[in-house]
């Protein structure tokens, strides 16, 4: 069976949890979802002898369908099982991506897998101890423990505590009735305040059908969907805003983003260069540029765009990692 296992940090979420103090791990993303996909990544996974892994030969760069089991140590400092991707793409060598995402413009990941095969337990129900090993991959060769831990991850139904949107609720409708379209947007904010993203989106749902000719309406719903980092979905709601409203700057500036989000990076240029001439001084927008320019082959300008940004806010830890990337670092 081809299987790997990475021990990691302990973490509750795994989407980028710090503070101002620190920032997160090297695995601080592993259940991220970025359209559809999770990246792994963590220390020791630069490099991964996955000849190691049953079927796969020195020569491979890659293995497809392994099943990946993290592990952290609890407080107690006993080696848990904290979560799996199921057939995951495991890299010889780590994966580097320059990319929109204002969480992770440089994304580096060693594991690839689709987000509807990962699972991340809740901290009360890590319970499956594990053999202790230094943090990192390892390769169990013991057929009992491969068994056993197999088996585990098959029979499970438990509750997880990655989030993905139920794809029902894109385009369901919320069962409540009001009289007035704000009350659908204030409900929404009440389930978005306990992380109801559904029952949110069911609300807003409700509104487009009621009031299909409001903006807002289905802005308010893209902006759930870009915070999901559900982008194929965000780009088709903010359509609809820009066709409605074609003056709104930021509905599309926003489009713009989810263009090159999605590969296309020749609209993405067009729609930041037509907000850049607005809004010469958005550095955000300028570093944004550079990176759809890297996309579209042009790395000279793209490294013009990160050292005009990154002379004026060198502090930026996005304009640094911009920097970094275009200097191979």
């Amino acid at each position: 069976m081809k299987i790997l296992f990475v021990n990691i940090p302990w973490m509750k979420y795994y989407v980028g949890e710090g503070d101002e103090e620190s920032l997160p791990p090297l695995c601080g993303y592993n259940f991220q979802n970025v359209d559809g996909y999770y990246y792994g990544y963590g220390e020791g996974l630069e490099e991964l002898a996955i000849e190691e892994i049953e079927g796969v030969t020195a020569t491979d760069q890659l293995v497809e369908d392994v099943l990946v089991i993290w592990t952290a140590k609890n407080r107690e400092g006993e080696n848990k099982i904290i979560g799996w991707y199921k057939k995951a793409t495991v890299y010889r060598h780590k994966q580097r991506e320059l990319t929109l995402d204002s969480d992770r413009p440089v994304m580096t990941y060693t594991i690839k897998a689709k987000s509807e095969n990962g699972l991340l337990l809740p901290p009360e129900l890590r319970l499956l101890a594990i053999k202790d090993f230094v943090e990192g991959p390892y390769f169990e060769k013991e057929e009992q423990v491969i068994k056993d831990v197999a088996m585990y991850t098959h029979n499970y139904a438990g509750d997880k505590m990655n989030f993905l949107l139920d794809p029902k609720d894109l385009t369901a409708e919320s069962v409540l009735q009001f009289g007035e379209l704000e009350m659908y947007f204030s409900k929404a904010d009440e389930f978005l305040a306990k992380d109801l993203y559904g029952k949110a989106m069911r609300c807003f749902n409700k509104a487009i059908s009621l009031a299909p000719e409001v903006a807002a309406t289905y802005e308010f719903k893209g902006s759930i969907l870009l915070s999901l980092k559900m982008y194929k979905e965000a780009l088709q709601v903010y359509k609809q805003v820009v066709a409605l409203e074609e003056d709104n700057e930021e509905a599309a500036y926003i489009l713009g983003l989810l263009q090159g989000l999605t590969g296309n990076y020749k609209a993405a240029a067009q729609a930041l260069d037509d907000y850049i001439s607005q809004n010469p001084r958005d550095n955000n927008a300028l570093a944004e540029r550079g990176i759809i320019a890297y996309h579209l082959g042009e790395e000279e300008k793209a490294k013009e765009y990160f050292a005009r940004v990154y002379q004026k806010e060198c502090d930026n830890e996005m304009f640094r990692a911009l920097i970094a990337f275009a200097a191979g670092v």
